[in-house]
């Protein structure tokens, strides 16, 4: 099985990384710049000690060879771009949430995923907090009685002012499609005005009772982090490393206790794969994409 990714990012090399522990042996890494090409894949020959054939190449590799996958990490900025270039490709599509941006398209997004969709059957959109919120529901023993929760998430990124809404809005809505049952994004939302800054951009909203407040911040300075809060109790998502390997945990401030979860990227691959041929897999895919879509749009108009 051979891959494509389109991208030269961080992201891309995590992307190939799970790409290799799920059995692809031959990945081709896409990019403007031979220079970054060059520099992913050696990062990425020191990570993996598995036999992988690595080559590079520019966009125009798309149209000459097949790729069993092709994997979009590129900027948001340019996903519609790319997602152009392979429209109508057999190739399995997988894709860096958001699958577009949404200040770049505006009240044009609906109608650009449509005629995507039509033309490929088999994108998926890379959701891995679907995963984490499953490892925090088991911290939670009656949802029902939560009223006020504090979704606080932190990421390395460069996203500013209302793009921080856009790159990680996907992941709290998708977190809690899982943590509150999958009708939560039809639900009615009363929303406030957003606060948006430089590197933060926050806001509260009331959906079925419960008041939820929503702090998203990016700043390359700062790793990654999510905090939850639900009425009194305080989980945080944290990382550590064991060696040469990253051990994912959730702490309960309360208890001070932790426990080990599962990588929330690895549990999306593995599901993945699980489901490759799969039809009713991509057109869930594409049902909670399109309400994710949706939502992100309503809460920046």
């Amino acid at each position: 099985m051979n891959c494509a990714i389109i991208g030269s990012t961080k992201i891309a090399e995590v992307h190939a990384e799970q790409l290799v522990k799920n059995g692809v042996r031959e990945i081709t890494f896409i990019s403007r710049s031979e220079q970054r090409r060059k520099k992913i894949i050696s990062k990425v020959k020191k990570k993996i000690n598995k036999k992988v054939f690595f080559f590079h190449s520019d966009i125009k590799i798309l149209k000459k060879n097949f790729f069993n996958i092709i994997c979009i990490c590129s900027n948001t900025e340019i996903h519609h771009k790319h997602l152009r270039i392979v429209s109508g490709l057999k190739s399995i599509i997988i894709i860096e949430k958001p699958i577009i941006s949404l200040l770049k398209l505006k009240n044009r997004y609906e109608s650009y995923l449509k005629n995507l969709y039509k033309k490929n059957k088999r994108i998926v959109v890379c959701y891995p907090y679907l995963f984490l919120a499953k490892s925090f529901k088991k911290f939670c023993r009656n949802l029902k009685k939560i009223d006020r929760i504090i979704f606080e998430f932190q990421t390395g990124g460069t996203a500013k002012f209302e793009k921080i809404c856009i790159n990680l809005m996907p992941h709290a809505l998708s977190f809690f499609h899982i943590f509150f049952k999958k009708n939560f994004l039809k639900k009615n939302i009363n929303k406030t005005n957003p606060i948006v800054k430089k590197h933060i951009w926050k806001t509260s909203f009331k959906v079925s009772e419960k008041v939820i407040n929503l702090v998203f911040k990016e700043n390359y300075k700062k790793k990654t982090s999510l905090k939850l809060k639900l009425n009194d109790l305080v989980l945080m998502r944290k990382t550590k490393k064991n060696r040469s390997r990253f051990i994912n945990y959730i702490q309960n401030y309360q208890t001070n206790k932790t426990k080990n979860i599962n990588n929330p990227m690895e549990e999306f691959y593995k599901d993945l794969f699980k489901n490759m041929n799969n039809k009713e897999y991509y057109k869930i895919n594409k049902k909670l994409t399109l309400n994710i879509m949706k939502k992100n749009n309503f809460f920046l108009n």
